[in-house]
């Protein structure tokens, strides 16, 4: 019997792709409803980083979402860190490997809901997840969610709700998210493209921390047409 077939390759995985989700404290909403986050929580805009202008947040704030531009002087930075033997970072901390194609959005989602399982409202499709996942590592995370129709159901309802028209699933997205989360009294930045999370010291206020983190980000960019945004979760604004 001839052996040549023992030499053919299994055919390449097909990269899963999702419609990038619009920064819009709408959308994710609609996002973590649909998964089945109670409505007394809940996204709202941070028109600003300063003191004045966070006051304004509902509070308790529970993490922050960050949208910036890509940046390969941040990004080989924030890989740096992530992979150095100084970066201390709990076993408690919830991290996932974004392996999904322009899914960066509800990857910073996941982090933000993943790193306050014990004080949200969760149910339903989102609390099935994350008992299926919690234990395994970042990247088996991450390809149970490849095979997760419920959370991609979740996740294209709310990039149906943007006030742009969604770019097709494979498109070249401009922007990137990651999200902002306080475990075990130390903030972390936490980015599904980065090795692991990012420890960014002590803090007891995610917001007033995470801004100041957001803050040191955005000094890395010297062009001041670039546009940021910054979302926080916290108790939902129609309560």
């Amino acid at each position: 019997m001839s052996e040549a077939n023992n030499n053919v390759s299994a055919p390449a995985k097909k990269k899963v792709y999702w419609v990038p989700l619009e920064s819009s404290p709408d959308a994710m909403n609609k996002v973590i409803y649909s998964m089945g986050v109670g409505s007394s929580v809940g996204f709202s805009d941070v028109w600003g980083l300063d003191e004045e202008l966070l006051s304004m947040i509902p509070q308790p704030v529970h993490a922050l979402v960050f949208l910036f531009p890509p940046s390969d002087k941040l990004e080989e930075e924030k890989k740096k860190i992530a992979a150095s033997s100084d970066n201390k970072v709990s076993p408690n901390v919830w991290f996932m490997r974004q392996t999904i194609g322009n899914a960066c959005g509800t990857m910073a989602i996941f982090h933000a809901l993943g790193n306050n399982q014990e004080t949200l409202p969760i149910s339903g499709d989102i609390a099935r997840f994350f008992a299926k996942v919690n234990a395994l590592s970042p990247g088996d995370k991450a390809a149970e969610l490849e095979k997760d129709s419920a959370m991609a159901a979740s996740h294209k309802v709310g990039a149906a709700e943007g006030q742009t028209t969604a770019p097709s699933a494979d498109a070249k997205v401009k922007h990137h998210y990651s999200a902002f989360a306080i475990v075990d009294g130390d903030l972390y930045e936490l980015d599904g493209g980065m090795p692991g999370p990012i420890n960014l010291g002590p803090a007891t206020d995610v917001l007033k921390a995470g801004a100041r983190a957001i803050k040191s980000r955005i000094s890395h960019f010297n062009d001041t047409s670039v546009e940021f945004s910054v979302i926080a979760l916290g108790p939902s604004q129609s309560d």
